[in-house]
């Protein structure tokens, strides 16, 4: 046996090998944002655990990935991402996928409490507001993605459950409002609000890192809480079906 033809390769498995087996504390290496902070890490870079996780200032326990090796021949990268929701502000479960042209996710889903994901975002709504939320994709993909091309595919829904507002220091229930996602003609990832809610509020929306525009409307029904109802009049001239336009 020719020894010298297989040294090469013997290297190669080796290399893999031991890239494999990389400890997940290797991550403290890496250069990470500011506001992001890791701890009690443990497993294999491929698959492991992140024991807390701080993202400005708030704090996620428990995050587990775990890399298909194998895609990695393909010439894309994937990793399944659990979050669980015991002791989290909000729950993910899902694959993320990244190419040499796209990056996308698939079978995500995901579920939290309203005020920390408006805390997360840094969104500030006009009247105090909690209750649930939860969203699910299908399919995401973007190709060659940037800040105004955020969407190429994208079937999923979301929605607001058990929300309520704070008027006068009492809480008015509002309801569910369910949401379907899409892709626009320029890009971006859409938003659909039908009027099937306790405000009347209908809407389109686009969304991208540039910028969030929105334009819809509202009508008050039966089920609108009087002190919303009231608000509502100061929004100008409602059409000839009661509506109140709004733009953002």
């Amino acid at each position: 046996m020719n020894l010298k033809r297989w040294i090469p390769w013997l290297v190669v498995v080796y290399l893999v090998a031991m890239l494999v087996m990389l400890p997940a504390r290797v991550i403290y290496w890496f250069p990470l944002p500011d506001n992001v902070r890791l701890s009690q890490v443990s497993g294999s870079l491929w698959q492991g655990v992140a024991g807390q996780v701080v993202v400005d200032g708030m704090v996620f326990n428990n995050l587990s990935w775990d890399w298909q090796v194998s895609s990695i021949f393909l010439g894309e990268l994937v990793v399944d991402v659990n979050l669980p929701d015991q002791n989290n502000p909000l729950a993910f479960s899902g694959r993320l996928l990244a190419g040499s042209t796209k990056v996308g996710a698939k079978d995500v889903t995901a579920r939290g409490d309203l005020s920390a994901l408006l805390q997360l975002v840094g969104t500030r709504l006009p009247l105090k507001t909690d209750g649930e939320w939860n969203l699910s994709v299908d399919t995401f993909v973007v190709t060659a993605p940037g800040p105004v091309r955020w969407c190429d595919e994208l079937q999923g829904n979301a929605k607001g459950e058990q929300i309520r507002v704070l008027i006068n220091n009492q809480w008015q229930s509002l309801g569910n409002f369910p949401v379907e996602l899409g892709c626009s003609d320029t890009n971006a990832v859409s938003l659909t609000m039908s009027g099937d809610n306790s405000l009347g509020l209908e809407f389109n929306g686009r969304i991208n890192s540039q910028s969030f525009r929105a334009e819809g409307t509202v009508k008050p029904t039966p089920r609108t809480p009087e002190g919303l109802a009231k608000m509502m009049q100061y929004m100008g001239t409602p059409d000839s079906r009661g509506r109140y336009s709004f733009r953002l």
